[in-house]
């Protein structure tokens, strides 16, 4: 029987050539769309999923409110790691990872930059990231040490074993201690190479202020994070405030408002990468939302197949109007029957199923370029992966093929042979005629959306954004020529091309680490008094001028000023958070972590 129905179904998909194609097509680019869409979320949702520990691995946050806006920012200050390990015995060791750095290395006459991290000699302890070579314990723990990936190994020393040798930066070497297989896609660390934290001092400045550093810690297994958490104030109180009084020269109960800047919080490693919403982060981030707006659309698209394929059975039903009843005849009941059409059915979506899986592979590539994301077809060819589709496809093809196989069941045997049934395009089928308002509905607010999505995409990229970045060029890490960075600069002016030349920390809207605490002398003492985090750029006397950017009030900075050493430009942002205006910021006085003083 089982076998007959197969036959059947096969004769019935040939006999009507045209619409099989046209049905298997319609439902495998659906499913095709959905497929991809399901491989980028589940790209997303796999961000640091792959880490031995990571149900106990934690980042530090800061939290503050300024002005009534709630600010979040994840890095805190230097010496918080070794604190947490020393007071809190919930918190087995702590790791501080620095900002990403291209560092200009030397082997022989190469020359090669390599984009790194400083981090804490536990590091590879925290995070799994197995070492093909080394001994992960031990191989951060020297000054000048350096572990590198195995396809950058490979890159500069070829077949040779790079264990033990020295690349030169600058004055320093480091030896090669390590090395360790590709970081995967799903991993918020992007480096090629981790240098020990033992080689820069400022790893070792005790300071609270010096915020700047992004700091993990790994919980014991029993450990409660929100009860570890509701201990931060007391270490706040203890540690913090008296270096405030001491840095900034105030009394304890200015001190204690000020603290209001190191509201520690805890966010688990797994929700880094979807739930964090901070402009300063290692990799940019992903969002939550998105995944859950492209888990709908995935959706509506599969759908929107599954109600193509319904309204074209319904509409083709008249054809087999009089093989209904010459079957109801010979006597097939309409279990039977609805059984053959189910087969029929489930038939289109596996074919479907097979061509969608080709569509996935032929446009795959194209995704990824589009996405800049690596994922990989394989990922439908695990046991698990496969069996969940297989079973999606034959749950697709029985609630594709329901309505029809019970419409077309149901005809009555002398209406058919008459040729009088009413019930394939009368008025009686209400949700047929329901069923094509959805599709029409939902495939006229998905081009909407495109629109919109689309204009504000444009409006984005031609938003003025207060300077100017057309016919601009950046010319990245020319702090590796020292002290003839100033030099190349001045010579790059000198060709007639160039306008103007400038050297700057970092560049315009990058969130830089050269932040620290400050507030406006003039309302030291006052209840107006409030601290609060600045950004600082470091740029020489040409940088406004090359990037057109306006000044709301007052002058640039000048060689005609020997005082501009201790001037800063800010703005108009800043000033009203010093409790000033553009007007009347001038010349007023901004004092940083270290009592140290910049007239504006």
């Amino acid at each position: 029987m089982i076998r007959n129905f197969f036959k059947v179904a096969y004769r019935n998909l040939l006999r009507n050539k045209g619409f099989s194609i046209i049905n298997i097509l319609g439902l495998a680019v659906g499913m095709a769309s959905a497929m991809i869409i399901l491989l980028w979320i589940q790209n997303e949702v796999s961000y640091d999923q792959f880490h031995e520990k990571k149900d106990r691995i934690y980042e530090a946050w800061n939290r503050a409110e300024f002005s009534g806006e709630l600010n979040c920012w994840n890095t805190t200050p230097k010496v918080l790691a070794r604190t947490l390990e020393r007071d809190l015995p919930e918190v087995e060791q702590a790791v501080r990872v620095d900002w990403a750095n291209s560092r200009l290395f030397s082997i022989g006459e190469k020359r090669l930059t390599v984009e790194g991290s400083i981090v804490d000699s536990n590091f590879l302890q925290v995070f799994s990231f197995p070492l093909l070579k080394g001994n992960t314990a031990s191989c951060l723990k020297d000054m000048h040490s350096v572990v590198l990936t195995e396809k950058l190994a490979k890159k500069i020393y070829g077949d040779e074993d790079p264990m033990g040798k020295v690349l030169q930066a600058g004055d320093a070497g480091y030896k090669i201690t390590g090395v360790f297989d590709r970081i995967p896609e799903g991993s918020h660390f992007q480096f090629d190479a981790f240098l020990s934290g033992e080689t820069l001092a400022k790893f070792r400045r005790p300071s609270w202020s010096n915020i700047g550093i992004f700091t993990y810690v790994q919980l014991a297994e029993q450990a409660d994070a929100k009860a570890l958490q509701d201990k931060f104030p007391d270490l706040v109180r203890k540690h913090v405030v008296p270096e405030v009084q001491a840095d900034m020269g105030v009394g304890r109960e200015e001190a204690e408002k000020a603290v209001n800047t190191f509201v520690f919080t805890l966010r688990p490693l797994r929700d880094i990468h979807l739930g964090s919403h901070t402009s300063d982060e290692l990799t940019p981030s992903g969002d939550i939302r998105y995944v859950y707006i492209f888990g709908a659309l995935a959706g509506f698209i599969l759908l929107l197949a599954c109600v193509n394929f319904v309204n074209l059975s319904t509409a083709t039903s008249a054809r087999r109007m009089r093989e209904i009843g010459i079957r109801k005849v010979m006597g097939s009941i309409k279990q039977q029957l609805i059984t053959q059409f189910l087969t029929e059915s489930v038939m289109l979506a596996l074919g479907a199923m097979v061509l969608a899986f080709g569509l996935v592979a032929l446009l795959l590539p194209l995704f990824n370029q589009f996405t800049d994301k690596s994922t990989e077809f394989s990922y439908f060819l695990q046991p698990v992966t496969l069996a969940w589709v297989i079973g999606g496809t034959l749950v697709v093809g029985i609630l594709s093929g329901a309505y029809p196989s019970f419409l077309l069941s149901s005809f009555s045997t002398i209406q058919v042979l008459k040729g009088s049934a009413t019930g394939i395009t009368g008025k009686k089928d209400f949700l047929r005629s329901g069923l094509v308002v959805f599709q029409f509905a939902v495939s006229s607010a998905l081009i909407a959306a495109t629109l919109i999505v689309y204009q504000q995409l444009s409006y984005m990229q031609n938003k003025d954004l207060g300077y100017s970045k057309e016919q601009v060029l950046v010319i990245n890490e020319t702090r590796a020529l020292r002290e003839n960075e100033k030099n190349y600069r001045d010579e790059l002016a000198t060709d007639s091309r160039v306008i103007n030349a400038s050297v700057s920390s970092h560049m315009p809207g990058e969130k830089n680490i050269r932040g620290t605490e400050a507030f406006a002398k003039d309302r030291l003492g006052t209840s107006a008094h409030s601290e609060f985090h600045i950004d600082i750029f470091c740029v020489d006397y040409d940088y406004l001028n090359t990037l057109g950017i306006e000044l709301a009030n007052g002058r640039n900075f000048s060689r005609d000023f020997p005082s501009d050493s201790s001037a800063i430009v800010i703005n108009e942002t800043a000033a009203y958070e010093f409790g000033w205006t553009p007007e009347t910021a001038l010349d007023k006085r901004v004092i940083t972590s270290g009592q140290t003083e910049y007239h504006v």
